[in-house]
């Protein structure tokens, strides 16, 4: 049997699971629940557990019947701050908190493909690590997961990841060659002007009108100070000041976000942003205050990798089950930190059907994911890691599928 049909077999588990992850959703740092449901299937199917790294996350590892390599499969499996609007009989029954952006499928197809390998041990060349991550809608827990050895004991030398994909139709796979993420900075800005009553304007200096013009201002970084063949977008999604009509108040707090896909770019913002900041500020009589937050790096796979799922994808699903994605996303995933450190790739995992509902965007109180997309997660999660530590080499080629 192939791992597509050996996961067909074991779709009811892995609905099941999923329906459970969905029906009770936690918040990034608060995985308790879900980290302990996730600890005890790995138990249960005798696979080596450790649990709390780096506070909810939880580490798997599958020896295989003979030496070799060591690849990591990982899945994050926090939820958002949103309140579901889906009529799914298994919706959220923690209110504000939903899995909008798909982790419980990460996280249950990550489940089904441990299960899978762990019963095929005599396929493994080397070893099989599954790291269940916390907080990747904080774009923190990856870091902490590496810095609490994650990628360590046994060393890890390749890692692969998937992540829902509305734009695509369940039973197809998104690749893409060199960057598939942006990177992601926080900017927080505080204005300081001269407070007063609204009627002597002309003795104040109005922190909000300073505001506005920095807001304006900023888009020019963008359309000015940015390649045109850069792709990046910045966003000022807050702002906070005044507490009367009748009131110039002293500060206007503003925070935001900054995406960029070139990493030589995503350098030179901080300097671009205090810099427009500032000098905007202090042509109205104001000063500024700049503080930039440089979360996460562009995720830019492995070319060889990539290949690697290719193959897979290919040979078990059909040349036309791979889409080669022509551009990258401008969000973020913190798995851009284990990319770093090892070869890695991260894959779209398509979830749409012909329901209008499956075609809502991440992040949408509404969008409901098509559950048979499981078993090809499950089934390509499997064979990429077995072909990875086989010993054949994955060779180069080209991505020919649709576009």
């Amino acid at each position: 049997m192939t791992f597509l049909q050996l996961a067909e077999s074991i779709k009811h588990r892995i609905v099941e699971y999923r329906r459970h992850l969905h029906q009770y959703p936690e918040l990034s740092f608060s995985e308790y629940k879900t980290a302990e449901f996730v600890a005890d299937i790995l138990e249960e199917n005798n696979i080596e557990v450790l649990r709390n790294v780096a506070e909810t996350g939880v580490v798997g590892l599958i020896k295989g019947d003979s030496p070799g390599k060591t690849i990591a499969l990982r899945a994050d499996m926090d939820a958002l701050p949103i309140q579901e609007q889906t009529d799914l009989k298994f919706s959220s029954n923690n209110p504000g908190v939903m899995h909008a952006c798909g982790h419980d499928f990460h996280a249950s197809i990550l489940l089904g493909a441990a299960i899978l390998l762990n019963q095929h041990r005599h396929l493994i060349n080397g070893n099989i690590k599954l790291i269940f991550q916390p907080a990747e809608e904080k774009l923190t827990g990856a870091k902490k997961m590496i810095e609490k050895g994650v990628l360590q004991n046994p060393d890890v030398d390749a890692i692969v990841a998937l992540h829902c994909w509305p734009d695509l139709p369940a039973g197809t796979i998104g690749l893409r060659k060199g960057p598939i993420t942006a990177a992601a900075d926080f900017l927080d800005i505080t204005i300081h002007g001269k407070a007063g009553h609204a009627a002597h304007p002309h003795k104040c200096v109005d922190p909000i009108v300073i505001a506005g013009h920095v807001v304006s201002t900023l888009q020019t970084v963008i359309s000015r100070e940015v390649a045109p063949t850069d792709p990046a977008v910045l966003t000022i999604g807050k702002i906070n000041g005044g507490t009367a009509p009748n009131i110039i108040p002293s500060t206007v707090h503003l925070s935001g976000m900054i995406r960029t896909v070139n990493p030589d770019l995503q350098k030179r913002m901080p300097e671009i942003i205090n810099r427009v900041v500032t000098k905007t500020a202090e042509s109205m009589n104001g000063e500024a205050e700049v503080t930039y937050t440089m979360a996460t790096p562009p995720l830019i796979s492995d070319d060889l990798m990539v290949d690697l799922i290719g193959s897979v994808v290919s040979e078990m699903l059909g040349q036309d089950s791979v889409v080669f994605l022509e551009n990258p996303s401008l969000g973020s995933e913190d798995f851009s930190f284990y990319a770093e450190q090892v070869p890695g790739v991260l894959f779209r995992l398509g979830t749409h059907n012909e329901k209008a509902e499956s075609k809502l965007p991440l992040h949408n109180a509404g969008v409901i994911f098509d559950e048979d997309a499981l078993t090809t997660g499950v089934s390509v999660m499997c064979e990429a890691a077995v072909r990875f530590l086989s010993k054949r080499t994955p060779t180069k080629q080209t991505l020919t599928g649709k576009v």
